[in-house]
């Protein structure tokens, strides 16, 4: 007997209408790649029920998606007669013990060790180191560690200055911070850009205290000179808006110039 044909979405009318959802693509028997086209495969029924409602249906589905060595196999078992091939669990797992790699975990270990940033930013490194610790099933303070040897030693340096990540997310948030600081401090060299001020937010949840920003300063403004005074005694309060409104010299009462080009003032500074 021949394998069944590809059930379809259309060939059954569902009461409610399901939503559609991409096929998967073939599956040619390659190692590494069935878990993944499983995966494809249970989101389909999972979305679709009513359509996929047996083990018949479900089996149908998944052995009108394959190809190669993986269909070369499903033939042969179906020939056969094989009880997998009228439980969906069971042709699942047969399919699984074959085609899915036996080693992913020691492979994903080893790997671990390898991947490095590179040149990629870190939010791209982080995506790849992710996929792979999963796979490990190591615990978080040693992918914390290994996490952190792939990262370059220029952003190595600039973690030094903030106090140390308790775990691996931290770490991982603090680096994706850093790293796009300083992508973004070197886009601005090279375009002749002036040094914008951090945001406050940057520092937050590293232990830093927020930094001032250019806008926060002020500018300093040094004290106007003080007028002459008279025996030990300053100018009062009255007097100084007198010789304002006469327009004479604070620094000697008199009018015609003003305190900058006194010449009592000028004396007294070549007198010292």
């Amino acid at each position: 007997a021949s394998p069944p044909a590809l059930v379809e979405a259309g060939e059954v009318s569902p009461s409610v209408r399901e939503p559609k959802v991409p096929t998967p693509e073939r599956y040619e028997g390659d190692l590494g790649g069935c878990r993944s086209f499983l995966l494809q495969c249970g989101l389909v029924f999972d979305l679709q029920p009513q359509t996929y409602h047996s083990d018949k249906a479900k089996i149908a589905f998944v052995i009108g998606l394959l190809r190669g060595k993986a269909l070369e196999w499903a033939s042969a078992i179906w020939e056969q007669r094989d009880p997998c091939t009228t439980a969906y669990q069971e042709f699942t797992a047969e399919l699984r013990r074959l085609f899915d790699h036996p080693t992913r975990g020691k492979d994903a270990a080893k790997r671990l060790f390898a991947v490095r940033q590179g040149n990629r930013s870190v939010a791209e490194y982080v995506i790849e180191f992710r996929t792979l610790a999963v796979e490990s099933g190591w615990n978080n303070e040693s992918l914390q560690a290994v996490f952190y040897q792939g990262l370059t030693e220029p952003l190595k340096d600039e973690l030094i200055s903030y106090p140390e990540p308790q775990n691996l997310e931290d770490l991982v948030a603090l680096s994706i911070r850093v790293d796009n600081r300083c992508r973004e401090r070197r886009r601005e060299r090279r375009l002749g850009l002036p040094n914008h001020p951090r945001s406050p937010n940057f520092f937050q949840g590293t232990g830093h205290p927020n930094r001032p920003t250019l806008s926060e300063t002020r500018e300093v403004r040094l004290p106007d000179p003080e007028p002459m005074q008279v025996g030990r005694q300053g100018l009062s309060t009255e007097e100084r808006q007198r010789r304002r409104d006469t327009r004479s010299c604070l620094y000697c009462g008199r009018a015609g110039h003003y305190i900058s080009s006194c010449p009592q003032r000028q004396g007294n500074s070549r007198a010292r």
